[in-house]
């Protein structure tokens, strides 16, 4: 049976065929990620945001790589015995990797992204896998409370010299991998596919997608970090047109059953991450305030 595991290491070379992988080293032309996918990419980037950190452009490149690693990892079970979950199997047509700490094989890792998907530089893979389907919000929380894994996504400690310019998520039933590049990714950005588009859609009901910041109607159960408070929709608009550049804002305006409504710089899954958004916004909007909506 597997476990819950964590490993950082230097990411991938290979060449590479799955059931969904039509060409080697090259990314579809309507590749597209998940909403769960897309959900991971953004938790992390407001996670550096916090720690005044830019956010990461999102690689289509990456998530194709990550996507095939982890549709392989859950298929063909490459990591068993002494092979650990940034191993690949011998299932496909690329170059399998036996990877552990005794025998490492980082080469076969590191350049995975750039045979895999034409992509110009090596890549770095933080993987996660647990008995049973996960979440982006399972995976995150967990590499949050992990030193390695948070000095990663950070650029701390080992990783504090490197400089991300693109991210890559994948997702696929109890397995998740997210893969960081320092070079610029020429493809862009991938869509989040369109059946998940629409049930996004449907989970975000009460967002109006107006001109503007989203106006949230129904309660989403995050935090938002509030800077100001208004009886008119107008005031609330223009309070946040004053602060759409700020940096690694997030507007939203928030409407209660009052009638209220109020701007919020920017929101997150849990207290502890909003305190933290609090504490760096506050020092820019005195007064600023934690609500859970």
């Amino acid at each position: 049976m597997r476990i819950t595991k964590l490993i950082i290491l230097q990411a991938a070379l290979l060449l590479i065929s799955t059931n969904f992988v039509r060409s080697q080293g090259q990314v579809p032309a309507d590749y597209c990620i998940t909403t769960e996918e897309f959900r991971l990419y953004e938790l992390v980037n407001a996670h550096r945001v916090i720690f005044g950190l830019k956010n990461i452009p999102l690689s289509a490149s990456l998530s194709y790589v990550a996507r095939t690693h982890v549709v392989d990892l859950y298929t063909n079970h490459p990591d068993t015995s002494i092979c650990n979950l940034n191993s690949w199997s011998d299932k496909g047509s690329w170059t399998p990797c036996c990877h552990n700490v005794h025998v490492p094989q980082e080469e076969c890792i590191r350049n995975k992204p750039r045979e895999i998907a034409s992509y110009p530089g090596e890549g770095y893979e933080l993987t996660y896998a647990e008995v049973f389907d996960t979440s982006a919000d399972t995976v995150f929380r967990f590499w949050q409370k992990v030193k390695e894994a948070n000095d990663f996504l950070l650029n701390r400690g080992s990783w504090e010299k490197k400089n991300w310019r693109a991210m890559g998520v994948g997702i696929d039933k109890n397995d998740a991998v997210l893969w960081m590049g320092q070079r610029t990714d020429a493809l862009p950005a991938p869509e989040i596919c369109r059946e998940e588009r629409a049930g996004r859609k449907n989970i975000n009901e009460g967002i109006s997608m107006a001109a503007g910041p989203e106006v949230v109607s129904s309660p989403t159960n995050r935090f938002y970090v509030i800077i100001a408070s208004f009886q008119s929709e107008a005031d609330a608009r223009k309070e946040a047109e004053r602060h759409k550049n700020t940096e690694g804002a997030r507007l939203r305006i928030l409407k209660n059953a009052q009638g209220q409504y109020r701007v919020s710089i920017t929101d997150f899954a849990s207290l502890d991450e909003a305190k933290l958004g609090k504490e760096k916004y506050g020092k820019m909007f005195s007064g600023a305030w934690i609500l859970n909506f």
